[in-house]
């Protein structure tokens, strides 16, 4: 088989895979510093502090360690993907990440009369930055949100892996 047509089998076996999770609710946007060359930009560390809360609508904030390191992970793979490297001092750029989940929040739904009802529709949002190391200036910035989606931890594992490519499109 031809290096082009398992390249293309890949790629529909990858779309067909990713297709089974619903990604439409999910809302991103980018930002880039217009002083900042990305491309020079080679080792980061991540700051200390960063993490994933579980419920944002409790008094007191508890970061969810396990939801954490799997954001921290996908993180790595991704700039690992765009040629950028991994180093635990003297970064080119830090990678700071805040995020939450509101388990509380509710929405608007019109039920089947006709009459506007509140519903109960937990929500996320991610906020992520990558900081020059030197001045301390954000370099770029990227923010998520949707709907806290029920199902298979592989399902969700998923959504968030495709937020976090999302997040980072553009980083090179």
């Amino acid at each position: 088989m031809t290096k082009v047509l398992k390249g293309a089998v890949f790629a529909l076996a990858l779309a067909g895979f990713t297709g089974c999770v619903s990604t439409s609710d999910i809302q991103v946007e980018n930002t880039q510093s217009d002083k900042a060359d990305l491309r020079g930009y080679k080792t980061y560390q991540f700051i200390e502090g960063s993490g994933f809360a579980k419920d944002i609508s409790k008094e007191t904030l508890k970061k969810s360690e396990k939801v954490s390191a799997e954001i921290e992970e996908m993180i790595n793979t991704e700039l690992m993907k765009k040629g950028k490297m991994p180093v635990s001092k003297d970064p080119d750029f830090f990678v700071a990440y805040l995020g939450g989940a509101d388990m509380e929040a509710v929405k608007k739904k019109l039920d089947k009369h006709g009459k506007e009802v509140m519903e109960k529709s937990p929500e996320a949002a991610l906020v992520l930055m990558l900081v020059d190391a030197d001045s301390g200036a954000i370099i770029w910035m990227s923010t998520a949100e949707g709907e806290v989606k029920g199902g298979s931890a592989e399902s969700k594992k998923k959504r968030i892996e495709y937020t976090i490519k999302k997040m980072l499109t553009g980083v090179n």
